[in-house]
């Protein structure tokens, strides 16, 4: 039997199908596209916009981000929702497109990276820049689905419980004497209708079952009516279990006898047996978990904690159950919970964090994580939340806090120091300014002029060129040549860089060869290295003019 969908989700699902099909008919001029894509970014339902070319994600939701990361957009989709390395077999581009654009394609699948159901609505839609786009709305139904697959498991286990089921008819007189029985009896415990008429039907029940249902057979033909379970003994020995309906055999007022059907119920004793030992199994989980585990009713009340709750507050469970979760929160707490349990009882649910105060007055900050309840109608019933102490981490989080307000008083100080220092390197700087300043003035004032009245009274050619290399050299420390050429070109030497500047200074390669006390030929080796390391070997520049411009 198909289940009935749930009246909200046909509902969401018909109005985004709606705005959809609006949309990208072209007939919905207001919202814009910026306003519809905001009014999608508050819905719950997973949205997404999906360049079909490229696969990359365009835009998508809020409640698509918390799932799948802040980080999806621009994205291939197949990597991003599939973990995936190349595009979905199933993907539903071909279906929306080509021939087929201005189709709705509406499918239903179990996403393996989420391991949860979604019903998918997608269309292609027009998107900026006059380009056609993938949209698609991807709709929670996954408790839909696991309910059905229950009700489905559940269906085809009373399914197989009925076909298998043979009620057995029977009758007996006022003494218990079996004067008529149907032959499904045989099936059920290997006796035919032949051997057990005329036998009390006592000599068929289980030992153990003896007294309370000979009694029970003097009440019903007393006339009271209820169902009797108890076990029959089959030909090989073996118990089965059944369960019969009986009512009085009547002649006027007389009681005849009984009569009454007979049902094998031993599947489902031993269903009920495996559910009870399921429920124990997981009560027993619940029990292990390591965060608090908590059951109210619809008012708010404990019916259920676990072993973890009871040890995080401090109390034993039965101080907890049948006590209202306010009584163990304080004032502003109390108030933080009304109202979630109020937003829960509208089938609103989400994480949120509040004090609890244990039994010996601490407290300690706790992450709600609630779902609600419902009945078969849909009625809120109730909820149960699973319950984390996250007081050490608050605790960790408050001494980062005071830790980054240090790290940040610091860093002023730093920056100060800093400051500081920037304005004393600054006035260093000066200070060597002026020193270079005061000794050039020193150089130019009171050597040069000293220098050119020596060279003056100087006859000897040997000793005016030694007076005319220093006061080369002596410009040269005073000008800015030497270091420019020493820190554009450190990798000439330093007989190349007293060339250099002796080239610089007019001199022939005859004149520097006479001065340095070398050859020509060397000179020559000395200008070639000097142009092949300032970049000049294939140009035509001329070497002094490049050197003074060095100045």
């Amino acid at each position: 039997m198909k289940e009935k969908q749930p009246e909200g989700n046909r509902g969401v699902e018909q109005t985004l199908g709606d705005m959809v099909e609006r949309f990208s008919a072209g007939i919905m001029p207001d919202p814009s596209l910026d306003q519809l894509l905001e009014i999608f970014d508050t819905i719950d339902e997973h949205i997404c916009v999906i360049d079909p070319d490229s696969y990359e994600i365009l835009f998508a939701n809020g409640a698509m981000k918390r799932l799948f990361g802040e980080d999806v957009l621009l994205r291939k989709c197949y990597r991003v929702m599939q973990d995936s390395e190349e595009p979905c077999n199933f993907c539903p581009n071909p279906l929306i497109t080509g021939n087929n654009l201005g189709k709705t394609h509406t499918w239903e699948f179990k996403n393996p990276k989420i391991n949860k159901w979604r019903r998918c609505i997608d269309r292609a839609i027009p998107w900026r820049g006059g380009r056609m786009a993938h949209f698609e709305i991807a709709i929670d139904i996954h408790d839909r689905k696991v309910a059905e697959e229950a009700l489905r498991e559940s269906e085809q286990k009373y399914r197989q419980l009925v076909e298998n089921i043979h009620e057995v008819i029977y009758a007996t007189d006022k003494n218990g004497i079996v004067n008529y029985i149907s032959p499904a009896i045989e099936a059920l415990t290997g006796f035919s209708p032949g051997e057990m008429v005329g036998r009390h039907f006592s000599e068929f029940i289980f030992k153990d079952d003896f007294e309370r249902i000979v009694r029970r057979f003097g009440e019903a033909l007393l006339g009271q009516k209820r169902p009797t379970e108890y076990r029959l003994v089959k030909k090989l020995g073996d118990p089965v279990w059944v369960r019969t309906m009986s009512k009085p055999i009547c002649e006027g007022d007389e009681v005849k006898g009984l009569r009454g059907v007979l049902s094998d119920i031993t599947e489902q004793k031993n269903a009920a047996a495996a559910l009870r030992a399921s429920e124990m199994k997981y009560r027993e989980l619940l029990g292990a978990m390591n965060e608090g585990f908590r059951v109210v009713d619809e008012k708010g009340i404990t019916t259920y904690v676990n072993e973890k709750l009871c040890a995080m507050l401090g109390y034993e469970a039965h101080e907890i159950i049948g006590r209202s979760v306010a009584d163990f929160l304080g004032e502003e707490s109390k108030e933080i919970w009304e109202k979630e349990f109020e937003r829960r009882a509208k089938g609103q649910f989400e994480s949120y964090e509040i004090p609890h105060i244990t039994k010996d007055g601490r407290e300690i900050y706790t992450l709600i994580s609630p779902k609600p309840v419902l009945d078969e109608e849909g009625r809120f019933c109730g909820s149960f939340s699973v319950i984390t102490d996250i007081t050490k981490l608050k605790r960790i989080e408050a001494a980062l806090t005071v830790r980054e307000k240090e790290l940040r008083v610091k860093a002023d100080h730093l920056e100060e120091m800093n400051a500081a220092l920037r304005v004393l390197l600054k006035a260093r700087e000066q200070d060597r300014i002026d020193l270079e300043e005061k000794v050039l003035l020193n150089v130019r004032e009171h050597v040069i002029p000293y220098l050119d009245k020596l060279k003056r009274h100087l006859e000897d050619d040997k000793q005016k060129a030694y007076a005319d290399i220093l006061e080369a050299n002596l410009r040269g420390i005073t000008s800015s040549f030497s270091r420019n050429l020493h820190y554009r070109y450190l990798h000439l030497t330093h007989t190349e860089l007293h060339v250099a500047g002796l080239i610089r200074e007019g001199k022939t390669s005859g004149e520097i060869a006479d001065l340095m006390n070398i050859s020509c030929r060397t000179v020559e080796s000395h200008r070639k290295n000097i142009r092949r390391k300032m970049g000049l070997k294939e140009m035509k520049a001329n070497l002094r003019a490049t050197l003074m411009s060095l100045e």
